[in-house]
């Protein structure tokens, strides 16, 4: 086909592949999918996640429960993705860009934050108020190839920066009030009404 052999070829699927375990990672997370977060792992992969270090199969369970329990919405997006092929195996570093909003309960902005975070207010002035969270960071994946399918072997996640403040977010004012189309966890968010 053209100036491809196949080689190449099978190195653009993989690709493509590859990429496609990643962005899935980020939809599980976001929309509080355990069974579509297991999907990315081999049964004896592992994450190296900071806040949990162990079974890639446990963390799915441990981290879909935490989303839900901690924060009122989170995105996690990845951004430019390197890869390095040889043969089934796959390393790639995903530059990751994510958004959570904690629930404005002063116990949970603590534990989240710390106490240092949390002396810089005065409480009866936020109490209530959501505090969100911009992390900044790195995926640093090992996928294998079993068979024909590509799944994550080992993750360890990198922090590079974060930024916590209270929430500033406008939900009935302005042009925020046009816009009453909103995600929501699980399958009743709108993408699942496109998907044949």
């Amino acid at each position: 086909m053209g100036d491809y052999d196949d080689a190449e070829l099978q190195e653009i699927v993989d690709r493509k592949r590859i990429y496609d375990v990643l962005t899935r990672y980020c939809r599980a997370l976001d929309r509080c999918d355990v069974d579509l977060m297991r999907s990315v792992y081999w049964d004896d992969a592992r994450d190296d996640h900071g806040v949990f270090n162990g079974g890639a199969q446990e963390f799915a369970e441990f981290i879909i429960r935490e989303i839900q329990e901690w924060f009122e919405v989170t995105v996690h997006a990845i951004m430019n993705v390197h890869m390095e092929l040889e043969g089934n195996i796959a390393c790639t570093e995903s530059y990751l860009f994510a958004y959570h909003r904690i629930r404005g309960d002063k116990k949970k902005v603590e534990e989240i934050f710390g106490s240092t975070y949390l002396s810089q207010f005065d409480w009866s002035k936020v109490e209530g108020v959501p505090h969100v969270f911009w992390y900044g960071g790195r995926y640093v994946d090992r996928l294998e190839k079993r068979g024909k399918e590509w799944k994550i072997a080992h993750r360890q996640v990198v922090m590079d920066w974060n930024q916590n403040e209270p929430s500033t977010a406008i939900w009935d004012e302005g042009m925020f009030k046009t816009l009453t189309l909103r995600g929501t966890r699980g399958h009743e968010d709108p993408v699942f009404k496109n998907v044949p």
